[in-house]
């Protein structure tokens, strides 16, 4: 019977110990929800409250609120996501390092105790806001492991600094699948010249997703061992395109090679893809390898340039023409000013409309004459050109084209003169149109209608008992539109 007693008293002392167990919650659980629920805060001073209090909660108080997000299903993580997400950013001000520093310390160990993977990804995922160096240690773990390494990767990348960097290189050695291509890509978009030698054991990968990752990388770090590779690599395919992206990876290379010094390495590769690519196909390599050039000789390219223009290759010598504007100046405009008028009529009119865009005034002497050019191509050159540069100069020469222009010419002559914003516009065109044939006289009419030219009523009125029906109702409109 004693026995018996004892036995049942251990059972309920047993029972009460485990009653009062599942009755404890952790020390921050209370203060914790109470945050929660002021969240989402409805404007800036309840959020900075809602800051101030997380925390005040410390490192303790931080770790465990992280560690309280629920597996996928399990729960709804709203409010806590938004807590934490919040909170990330709010100390990644610059004046909050202390803030930050507590933040490491508690993300660090909450990493390490929780085992739902989206949690961790999620925690990982708010280190790019307020991580440092710090936490380069925390992370390694993670480099090789598929689940984690592309967020780890991101995290390290934002960091930057020789730790991140190392600590990558040293996990590429051992990394495979998807951890090795994001720590390549990592490694080629910051450019670490240490990591060269291990990418370029997987530009030959048979996996060519692999590969071409290798390449980029490569192309981005620009190492000296690497240009025979990729160049290689680019010959293998013809120059053509190929799923591992090598033509692009080389050219990539190629132009990244150009903004160091000295540029001679550059200019040979590029020249040497010029004579190398022939051909329709190949016509997108050769504007590419183009641009390179350019962008090495910046303003001295214009003779290369010019005679690029000269190919049978309309989109080649469109391209010239197109980087031509980007590095003209007088004395490269003075040259192509002196090349319209040696060339054919397609490539004259090409050259009007570059000298338009570049806004090179000197040209408008050019641009003038074009408008007497039999070509019609090159006349409608020079009457857009007179638009984009504004030109007053060409006013007088445009009314005196449209004397003798077809019907889309003249119209085209008078949306020109419409978007000219110059106060001489209007009385131009009022003693253009007194002498202008009848089809003429109308157009003009309009514009001056369209530009409200009241001081031009005495020219308008000089029309209104024009023998043609169609000007005099014409120059009545026009009164009637500028209110006279």
């Amino acid at each position: 019977m004693n026995m018996m007693k004892k036995l049942l008293s251990i059972i309920f002392l047993l029972v009460c110990i485990n009653v009062n167990a599942q009755q404890v919650q952790p020390p921050y659980a209370a203060r914790i929800n109470r945050i929660l629920k002021q969240l989402p805060a409805g404007n800036q001073q309840q959020l900075d409250s809602c800051m101030m209090q997380i925390k005040a909660l410390g490192a303790a108080g931080l770790t465990e609120m992280a560690v309280m997000l629920h597996a996928p299903g399990k729960g709804d993580n709203t409010r806590l996501q938004y807590a934490l997400s919040g909170y990330a950013t709010y100390i990644s001000a610059a004046s909050r390092e202390e803030m930050r520093k507590t933040a490491i310390l508690a993300w660090s160990k909450a990493l390490k105790l929780t085992t739902q993977p989206e949690s961790k990804i999620f925690l990982i995922d708010q280190l790019q806001l307020f991580g440092d160096k710090s936490v380069v240690p925390v992370l390694k773990q993670y480099l090789l492991q598929p689940r984690f390494c592309d967020p780890a990767v991101r995290v390290l990348m934002q960091i930057g600094g020789s730790e991140a960097l190392i600590a990558m290189e040293a996990a590429l050695e051992k990394a495979q699948g998807t951890c090795e291509i994001s720590l390549i890509k990592a490694l080629g978009d910051l450019r670490y010249l240490a990591a060269e030698n291990g990418i370029i054991k997987r530009a030959q990968s048979e996996n060519p997703v692999l590969r071409r990752t290798a390449l980029f990388a490569l192309a981005n770090i620009v190492g000296g061992d690497s240009g025979p590779i990729l160049e290689a690599a680019a010959e293998k395919v013809g120059y053509g395109y190929d799923i591992t992206g090598a033509t692009a990876a080389y050219l990539l290379f190629v132009a990244n090679l150009g903004h160091q010094w000295p540029t001679a390495p550059a200019m040979t590769a590029a020249t040497n893809i010029l004579r190398k690519c022939k051909g329709d196909s190949l016509e997108h390599v050769r504007i590419a390898a183009l641009k390179i050039v350019a962008d090495i000789l910046d303003y001295d390219a214009n003779n290369t340039l010019m005679l690029a223009a000269d190919s049978k290759d309309r989109e080649y010598s469109a391209a010239a023409l197109a980087l031509a504007v980007k590095i003209m100046n007088a004395a490269n405009a003075e040259s192509w000013i002196q090349k319209a008028e040696r060339v054919d009529a397609g490539k004259k009119a090409a050259i009007i409309t570059m000298l338009a865009d570049s806004k090179q005034r000197a040209a408008i002497s050019l641009f003038t004459k074009a408008l007497k050019d039999s070509d019609p191509q090159v006349r409608m050159a020079a009457i857009n050109a007179a638009g984009q540069l504004q030109s007053i100069e060409m006013i007088s020469p445009l009314l005196v084209a449209m004397k003798t222009a077809d019907t889309s010419t003249v119209k085209a002559i008078g949306d020109v003169l419409l978007t000219i914003r110059s106060s001489e516009v209007p009385g131009h065109i009022a003693v253009a149109m007194q002498h202008a044939p009848p089809s003429v006289q109308v157009i003009l009419l309009q514009l001056l209608a369209q530009k409200q030219a009241a001081g031009q009523e005495r020219f308008i009125r000089l029309l209104l008992n024009n023998p043609d029906p169609a000007v005099a109702q014409a120059a009545k409109s026009t009164l009637s539109a500028i209110g006279l």
